[in-house]
């Protein structure tokens, strides 16, 4: 019987990561990059696994090469085995020059890997020991069996996901699953009201479905939703009389957001928030903030009474990354995937 896991492709280990790490996981570039495709892939090829009792260092990787990555038999691979740590040991076409063997340490095992259970550190050794001490851990290396049939392999990506990953980051992935319709209307059920919208198919629905019953019930008392527009909707009948239910009164031609939502919950008088949905199109910036203020202060509602939120799918989107400079001082930022997180861009005052 081999004392080696199945020879596991260098392309199956990327297409591997790419699961167990879906798009929804944040920060995902590195752990499932180049780099990492390659380190799981020796880790797998050396039987350098928890509870084998082989250990690899960085170099190991990095002196690893594409030549090599097509010896498949064991033969071939115990012969590897037994030779890459030896001194001197220099492989033909390595992957990385010796000088990246840092990236790969700091920025992908210390950083990345051990905390989320994909490596294991050997403990005992003493730190100026140049033995090789990371191992893949065997939970993880289970994940990379060729023989895994569909439906088991989704089941043990899904054990392994809830065993290792922070309780928030799933809660966010779930959250990213959420998306709704991508075919078809999306309803969307108002706070306070009850009343029930159709949206348009889209991630912009998706995000404004959720701003309207995620968001609006945690920042405010008793949410009144007076309008809401999409990309092929500008206005809907059902809230034709919302605003003036509650005395609030906005000019017919006044540029509004695509969620405009008052709090009846004060004694004090309403207040406003004016909500844009990014998700092609732009934030509440600078310009923007100040046509916003103006719309309210002509409804009769004061500065200190109005909140701007700009809502996005999720900090790691590109919406999000290319659209954070214009996003105007003073308001804030939501995230659909984490919507307990509210980002405010706060102007500080001298004490």
């Amino acid at each position: 019987m081999s004392s080696l896991p199945p020879f596991a492709p260098l392309k199956f280990v990327q297409d591997r990561l790419a699961l167990v790490f879906p798009e929804t996981f944040p920060d995902r570039a590195i752990l499932v990059g180049d780099m990492a495709a390659k380190m799981v892939f020796v880790c797998l090829y050396g039987a350098f696994t928890e509870g084998m009792e082989r250990y690899f260092r960085p170099s190991t990787v990095i002196r690893f090469g594409y030549p090599q990555s097509e010896k498949d038999s064991d033969e071939e691979r115990l012969l590897w085995i037994s030779t890459c740590h030896t001194p001197g040991y220099k492989a033909v076409d390595q992957w990385y020059a010796d000088n990246t063997r840092e990236p790969l340490r700091d920025d992908l095992i210390r950083n990345r890997a051990i905390p989320i259970g994909l490596i294991v550190k050997r403990e005992g050794v003493p730190t100026t020991s140049p033995a090789p001490i990371y191992c893949l851990a065997e939970s993880f290396a289970a994940l990379f069996d060729p023989s895994l049939d569909d439906a088991s392999l989704t089941e043990l990506i899904g054990r392994w996901q809830e065993q290792n990953l922070d309780p928030m980051i799933l809660k966010r992935m779930r959250l990213l699953r959420r998306t709704g319709a991508k075919e078809g209307q999306i309803a969307v059920t108002l706070p306070t009201t009850g009343t029930t919208l159709r949206l348009p198919p889209g991630e912009a629905s998706v995000i404004t479905r959720d701003v309207c019953e995620e968001l609006l019930k945690q920042i405010m008392i008793e949410p009144v939703v007076v309008h809401i527009s999409t990309s092929e909707r500008k206005t809907f009948r059902e809230l034709s009389g919302e605003a003036e239910d509650i005395d609030l009164h906005i000019s017919s031609s006044a540029e509004l957001p695509d969620i405009v939502a008052a709090d009846t919950g004060h004694k004090d008088g309403l207040r406003l928030i004016f909500i844009e949905v990014v998700h092609s199109d732009g934030p509440i910036t600078e310009l923007r903030k100040e046509s916003l203020l103006k719309i309210a202060a002509d409804a009769g509602i004061p500065e200190s009474h109005v909140r701007m939120i700009t809502a996005f799918e999720d900090r790691n989107a590109s919406p999000f990354k290319k659209r954070i400079s214009e996003i105007a001082r003073g308001s804030d930022i939501w995230f659909r995937s984490e919507p307990e997180l509210l980002v405010r861009l706060e102007i500080l005052s001298k004490p």
